[in-house]
C-alpha cells in the first residue's frame, strides 16, 4: 500500500515553482486544447511531442523518473495490450508469428501501427493529466470548474471522492496489516482469499461511513453545493499572455499534426 500511497499523494502540487504558480484556468485550457488533438491525432508525431514536453517540463520541478513510472505503470501495461491485440486481429502483412500453447499466433504489421498510434495516444494523454495533477491541487481545480458554471453537484462529487480516498487507503492499509499479523498472506490461496475478503469489507465499510457521513452532514444543516467558499482571482495581464502563448503553440501543433504529416 505504500506504492498506491505514494501516488495519489499530492504534496508535488503545494510546493512553491513556476509551474504551480501559472494560472490554474491557463493550465485547464492548455491541457484541454492538447488532448483533443492528442485523441484526434491521426499520426504519432503529436502524441509523442506532448509526451516529451509534459516530460522535460516536469523534469524541471525536479519529479522523478521513479514517480513518474508508478504512475505510468498501468497506462503503459494497457498500451502494451491493446497494441498486441490490435496486431493479432487486424492487417495482412506478418511480421511476426509462433505458437502459443498450442495456438498460432501472428503479429500483422497494419495492426501493430494502428495498435502503436492508440499506445502513442495513451501515454501522450497520460502524460498530460500528469502534468496537472503534479502541478495543480484538486481545490483549484474544482474552483476552476465552479468558474467555467459546471453543476455543483459534479464539483461536490469530485470533493468528497478525493477527501475519502485517503480515509480509504488508511482503512485497507490497517485491514492488510490485521491480515498479515494473521499470516493472511503466508500461500498463494490464503492471498487470493485474504485479496477477498478485503474487496468485500472495504465495500462494506465504504457504504456505511458513507451514510454516517451524509447522516451527520444533513443533521447539520447541509442540503448540498456550497463546497467551495473561494472564488478566483480574476486573470492578470500575465495570465492573459501565458494563455495567448499556449493558444499559439496548440495552434501550430495542431497545423503540424493535420497538415504536414
Amino acid at each position: 500500500m505504500e506504492i498506491l500511497k505514494h501516488v495519489v499523494m499530492d504534496h508535488f502540487a503545494h510546493r512553491n515553482n513556476w509551474l504551480t504558480n501559472i494560472e490554474v484556468r491557463v493550465k485547464l485550457f492548455y491541457i484541454g486544447i492538447a488532448l483533443i488533438l492528442n485523441i484526434s491525432s491521426h499520426d504519432i508525431i503529436i502524441p509523442l511531442v506532448f509526451f516529451a514536453t509534459s516530460l522535460i517540463v516536469l523534469k524541471t520541478i525536479n519529479i522523478s523518473f521513479v514517480n513518474l513510472g508508478l504512475r505510468m505503470i498501468m497506462p503503459l501495461s494497457f498500451g502494451v495490450f491493446i497494441m498486441l491485440i490490435m496486431g493479432l486481429h487486424k492487417g495482412e502483412t506478418v511480421v511476426l508469428s509462433g505458437t502459443f500453447m498450442g495456438y498460432e499466433l501472428a503479429l500483422k504489421k497494419e495492426g501493430l501501427l494502428i495498435g502503436l498510434l492508440m499506445f502513442t495516444k495513451v501515454v501522450g494523454g497520460v502524460m498530460l493529466l500528469l502534468l496537472l495533477s503534479f502541478t495543480t491541487t484538486i481545490s483549484k481545480i474544482c474552483m476552476a470548474a465552479r468558474w467555467m458554471k459546471i453543476p455543483e453537484t459534479l464539483i461536490e462529487v469530485l470533493s468528497f471522492v478525493y477527501r475519502y480516498l485517503f480515509l480509504l487507503i488508511e482503512e485497507t492499509e490497517t485491514m492488510m496489516s490485521s491480515q498479515r499479523s494473521r499470516l493472511g498472506y503466508a500461500t498463494w490461496f490464503k492471498t487470493i482469499k485474504s485479496f477477498g475478503n478485503l474487496g468485500g469489507l472495504l465495500l462494506i465499510r465504504s457504504i456505511i461511513r458513507a451514510e454516517n457521513a451524509h447522516t451527520a452532514m444533513v443533521s447539520r444543516g447541509y442540503d448540498g453545493g456550497r463546497i467551495l467558499t473561494i472564488q478566483l482571482a480574476p486573470l492578470v495581464r500575465g495570465d492573459y499572455a501565458m494563455l495567448l502563448s499556449s493558444g499559439i503553440l496548440l495552434a501550430f501543433l495542431s497545423y503540424l499534426g493535420f497538415f504536414c504529416f
